[in-house]
């Protein structure tokens, strides 16, 4: 009986953290959007992964998610989503993707 409901436990908690968007810290979607245009930018006007990745160590944090947050936007902008996007299509995506919850 105990397995029972620490199991029906389980299942409740896990299903409740899966539908929760994942969290932004201080930011906001558009935030998210203006960053994925900027590093876009980046990416058209020359500078390297390792130079954004190292910008991004520079940058002050309100909350430690949000460079987490921003290195995976920069790795999908420097990765192969970036060889498509244009600057105002990067924030677009990003900003539409974290509206989602993605």
């Amino acid at each position: 009986m105990t397995r029972l409901i620490l199991s029906a436990f389980f299942i409740a908690f896990a299903a409740g953290a899966q539908a929760a968007p994942y969290p932004l810290g201080t930011m906001t979607c558009d935030d998210i959007g203006k960053f994925a245009s900027e590093a876009m930018q980046w990416r058209k006007d020359g500078m390297t992964r390792d130079q954004a990745m190292a910008e991004l160590e520079n940058r002050s944090y309100n909350d430690p998610v949000e460079k987490k947050n921003l290195i995976a936007v920069a790795g999908m902008v420097f990765g192969g989503y970036g060889r498509n996007w244009t600057v105002e299509t990067a924030g677009n995506v990003m900003r539409n993707d974290c509206l989602k919850g993605r």
